[in-house]
């Protein structure tokens, strides 16, 4: 029986980068990394760490990440772990291959790609990692799951952590606009085979927390970097942001050149070239705009503890075709067309496919999260199977079932919940200036 693409692709023997191919890649984003001039620095000699297991653990403030960090470590040997679906794709996924990406379920434990981190790093391998596992929605530090810290633990294994600084103004998650602006990164090795010995998984995961945590927004409060692209800075954040500060309404938010406006209230806050939000009328002045979507976070939470909480919307359901690489939407294979229930149990989508009715029922205790997509639909992975939830209204705002479907898991996971309470501030107070 002939394999299809996932099969084959999770199931492969994974080996250290083609050399040649590696040398290429490097210089090609060597003359990336000097377009954008990011600026590298590290607390070690990276020329200390040349032999022996290395994992090299990254932020994601930005999609452009890797670009920066895979540059910057000056290796020709790192095999990245990267979620399936992205390499799945038309033009990349033969490169990859040859490349030595590991492909991870995101979210999902993911026993295969455990497996091949550790074979690698066992044969001196030099591992790269996203423990966020997306791009950070808001320019702060997404969960890291617990289990991150097991692995590090297994690997005995020379540690980096890489984190930006400036990355997610340079390219945020509401805009494919790309910024002019600073982006620095920071090197830092943080555990070597030996103190790994004597430090307990909490500890571990304590550490990496902390050399690893970021806040752009924060940040250039204090560095004052001017980011400056062919859209305003405002352009598309009614995407991430959906709630109106002054009236609390949701969905009338929307964005002309530099400002945020309600269409209720006649709230009107001016998103300037540092990403700073200016009062023009407005009774509630939002500290910052990561601020502002950590407070939609929480309103979230209160909704949720009602038993009625639901959410619809109407669209299409989709999978991957794993039969050959196609361009995207050609990549698709339609599952159902019709309605996507949310509520505190499950997520549903009831439809039709060839006149014939479809029903999908998704448990709240596996489905981690309905990750916005910069594509503008929702995608999710369920028993390491992965999906598109496709609205029918492409302006459709989807954030808030992003928020939710997090929260909701939330109920039926502690451990999740906890790593999520170390990074998104729950109890945090007033968010206005």
């Amino acid at each position: 029986m002939k394999k299809d693409l996932k099969t084959k692709l999770v199931n492969r023997k994974i080996k250290k980068p083609n050399t040649f191919l590696m040398f290429i890649v490097m210089r090609l984003l060597g003359i990336l990394n000097k377009a954008y001039k990011v600026k590298f620095k590290y607390d070690f000699d990276p020329k200390s760490i040349k032999k022996g297991p290395v994992i090299l653990l990254s932020s994601h403030a930005s999609r452009l990440e890797f670009i920066y960090m895979l540059y910057g470590f000056k290796r020709n040997d790192v095999n990245m772990v990267c979620g399936y679906q992205n390499i799945l794709k038309k033009g990349i996924y033969g490169l990859f291959i040859k490349l030595g990406v590991i492909s991870k379920y995101l979210y999902q434990p993911d026993i295969i790609c455990t497996k091949n981190i550790l074979k690698l790093l066992k044969n001196n391998g030099t591992i790269g990692i996203f423990p966020e596992g997306i791009q950070s929605t808001s320019g702060s530090t997404q969960p890291i799951n617990p289990a991150t810290a097991q692995l590090i633990k297994k690997s005995k294994a020379t540690v980096v952590v890489s984190t930006s600084k400036g990355a997610y103004l340079a390219t945020n998650r509401y805009s494919k606009d790309r910024k002019k602006g600073y982006i620095g990164i920071e090197y830092s090795l943080v555990f070597t085979p030996e103190a790994l010995e004597s430090l307990t998984e909490e500890e571990i995961y304590s550490k990496l927390l902390e050399k690893i945590k970021y806040n752009d927004f924060e940040y250039n409060k204090t560095a004052r970097n001017i980011y400056i692209g062919k859209k305003p800075n405002a352009f598309g954040i009614d995407k991430i942001l959906y709630k109106c500060p002054d009236c609390n309404t949701e969905y009338n938010l929307y964005v002309e050149d530099d400002l945020i406006i309600c269409k209720h209230c006649g709230l009107k806050i001016k998103v300037n070239e540092y990403y700073d939000l200016e009062r023009i009328n407005c009774n509630k002045l939002p500290i910052d705009i990561d601020q502002w979507y950590k407070w939609q976070r929480r309103c979230v939470v209160n909704e949720i503890n009602d038993d009625n909480f639901e959410l619809t919307l109407s669209g299409t359901l989709a999978t991957l075709k794993l039969d050959k690489i196609r361009k995207e939407p050609k990549n698709r294979e339609i599952l159902s067309i019709g309605t996507a229930t949310l509520n505190r149990q499950r997520l549903i989508f009831e439809g039709l496919l060839n006149g014939e009715e479809i029903k999908f029922d998704f448990n709240a205790k596996s489905l981690y999260s309905l990750t916005l997509s910069t594509k503008g639909y929702l995608e999710f992975y369920y028993n390491n199977d992965y999906f598109l939830l496709i609205p029918d209204n492409p302006n459709q705002c989807l954030i808030k079932w992003t928020l939710a479907s997090e929260e909701i898991h939330n109920l039926y996971d502690e451990k999740w919940k906890s790593a999520c309470a170390d990074v998104y501030e729950y109890n945090k107070g007033d968010i206005y200036e």
